[in-house]
């Protein structure tokens, strides 16, 4: 007697190959990465990374790091949280297939974002070949993140993205970047830094902040080997965000197009000088330190402040007159 439930099962797997490039990718992104790796253990008849990889837009996050990250969504992400080492090793083979693809057949995408845990990335050697892809087919978002597991396994970050002139939008994380002076660094596409756990000293931030004319966006986050920071010129900034990097002494800034700082410091003082800030509006501090001259040094330089945040300040008094400030937040 013939099962027909087993009859109709394997009449529906036979046509699975039949059905259209879309449809397939639309089913696909319903599932979790880790059931896409085992499939692909369990048949290699099952084409899914080569369906999977015909979407521009990439994102492979291994899994969650120990800190907070804003939640950034692409239209495709590849998000691996098994503990299983069969599967992350699978996990590995779809990135790596994937993005063979896109070098095989000539295909851009317009947005890569890589986060690997390298506690359980045995070989690196992948990790190269896999940003040469991306720059080879002119990504435009490129966002890489490699966890570690102490202050001297940094993945040595390679120099050759300092010189992707189709780079708009640049993020990195746990690195340790070194720039020399004969260094070659040429981002005039350049419009967004984000720069978070990062081993650099200021000479070599210097150096890759005067390479992007284009630069409108900067934030740099735990970047605790910074004992300086000094800016000028830099036409097109408009953001600019300094957070929790606890080395820092000073930060001068002299930039009259900024629209946007936000400040956020740990318990050791850092003094803040702003030389020019015709076009602020927005200007956000947590510094404990901050004083009440520093304060109205601050605000009186500001003629078209419109909102102002103050956290864990210790002033005991506050005296503010400014004719367009609309929101004022003190805590």
């Amino acid at each position: 007697m013939v099962d027909r439930r087993s009859s109709w099962s394997t009449r529906m797997a036979d046509r699975i190959p039949d059905l259209p490039d879309e449809l397939l990718i639309r089913i696909l992104s319903l599932l979790p990465v880790e059931e896409i790796a085992r499939a692909k253990l369990v048949s290699k008849a099952w084409k899914i990374v080569s369906e999977f990889s015909f979407v521009p837009p990439l994102t492979f996050q291994c899994p969650p790091h120990p800190h907070p990250r804003p939640k950034v969504i692409f239209p495709i992400s590849f998000l691996f949280k098994s503990t299983d080492t069969n599967c992350h090793s699978s996990f590995i083979d779809l990135i790596d297939s994937s993005l063979k693809l896109h070098y095989q057949k000539n295909l851009s995408f317009s947005k890569l974002r890589l986060h690997l845990d390298l506690y359980r990335t045995k070989s690196h050697s992948f990790i190269d070949s896999w940003i040469d892809a991306a720059l080879e087919r002119k990504v435009g978002h490129l966002d890489l993140s490699f966890l570690h597991n102490s202050k001297f396994n940094y993945y040595p970050f390679l120099a050759k993205v300092f010189s992707a002139r189709s780079i708009t939008v640049l993020c990195l994380e746990d690195f340790n970047v070194e720039i020399h002076g004969n260094a070659n660094i040429d981002l005039p596409a350049l419009r967004k830094l984000r720069l978070r756990h990062i081993q650099i000293n200021q000479q070599s931030l210097q150096k890759l902040i005067s390479s992007c004319p284009s630069i409108r966006d900067l934030e740099i986050s735990n970047c605790s080997s910074l004992q300086k920071l000094h800016f000028s010129g830099l036409a097109n900034l408009q953001r600019f965000s300094v957070i929790w990097c606890f080395g820092l002494g000073r930060i001068e800034i002299d930039v009259p197009s900024l629209q946007y700082i936000s400040h956020h410091h740990g318990p050791s003082p850092c003094v803040v000088v702003l030389n020019s800030g015709e076009f602020l509006r927005e200007l956000i501090l947590w510094n404990s330190y901050i004083t009440e001259d520093l304060f109205q040094y601050l605000v009186s330089g500001i003629p078209n402040l419109e909102r102002l945040e103050i956290n864990r300040t210790r002033m005991q008094r506050i005296q503010i007159l400014h004719h367009r400030l609309k929101r004022l937040d003190i805590t």
